[in-house]
């Protein structure tokens, strides 16, 4: 899941209308960004799973996402992840693989505060075989005043391969105390035939403009029985149209 990384970026983008664009698109991927406004994401990820005093798993991660908003209240969605576990003994290296996943989806509003969210994503597994993966979320988000935002995800994810589903979940909230400064609190996992992993995490995040957003974030969680610790850091930078500023 996730870890600290430096990034420096320089980045330009469009200012948009506040009245005609939401002013917060970015955190955890909340709201809709707007009809065709194309919205980027790149992010850098650390997990450390601790299986005793000697052995430890340490998995990196990134990934890349591509949105783009079809209509006011539906988006569409490409991303790849690649992640790298690594196996240490006696702080020695012995064992490291990677895999790559590519993901299509979308998200359509079905009322005022409820979507629903469908990836589809595939991936090659150790043997090199193509396999897929799937997963519908429900989305509940709700804009509490104008500080607070308060999100609930409910779910089913298909694994690579797997006949059946695991059950997925999230609720957190975010805190724009003052902006364009975001206070993030999360708490969300899976529960499956094979584990129950459960997952907290505090996140900050920047705004650098109306369309270029920082997060960074650090938690822990359990699964398989085992602790595990992660950081991360994501940016967000959204394009947007120019008759959006007339």
């Amino acid at each position: 899941m996730k870890f600290f990384y430096a990034i420096i970026l320089t980045l330009t983008s469009i200012t948009a209308n506040a009245q005609q664009l939401q002013s917060v698109v970015f955190s955890g991927g909340k709201n809709f960004v707007g009809k065709d406004v194309l919205q980027l994401e790149y992010g850098l990820n650390i997990e450390r799973l601790n299986n005793s005093l000697n052995v430890y798993n340490q998995q990196l991660s990134q990934y890349g996402l591509i949105k783009y908003g079809v209509l006011h209240n539906l988006d569409i969605s490409f991303s790849y992840n690649f992640s790298q576990q690594q196996v240490f003994v006696s702080d020695q290296m012995r064992r490291s693989n990677g895999l790559t996943n590519f993901t299509a989806g979308f998200k359509k509003k079905i009322s005022k505060n409820f979507s629903l969210k469908s990836d589809l994503g595939f991936s090659r597994n150790e043997f090199d075989n193509l396999v897929g993966a799937a997963q519908i979320t429900a989305i509940s988000e709700h804009n509490i005043d104008s500080f607070l935002a308060w999100e609930n995800n409910l779910g089913l994810s298909w694994g690579s391969g797997a006949p059946y589903a695991n059950l997925m979940y999230l609720s957190g909230i975010t805190f724009t105390i003052p902006y364009p400064l975001d206070i993030i609190i999360e708490y969300y996992g899976q529960y499956g035939r094979e584990s129950w992993d459960n997952y907290a995490n505090l996140g900050i995040g920047y705004y650098f403009s109306a369309d270029i957003m920082i997060e960074a974030y650090a938690g822990f969680g359990n699964t398989n029985d085992q602790d595990t610790t992660f950081v991360s850091l994501n940016l967000y930078w959204r394009l947007v149209p120019a008759r959006y500023n007339k």
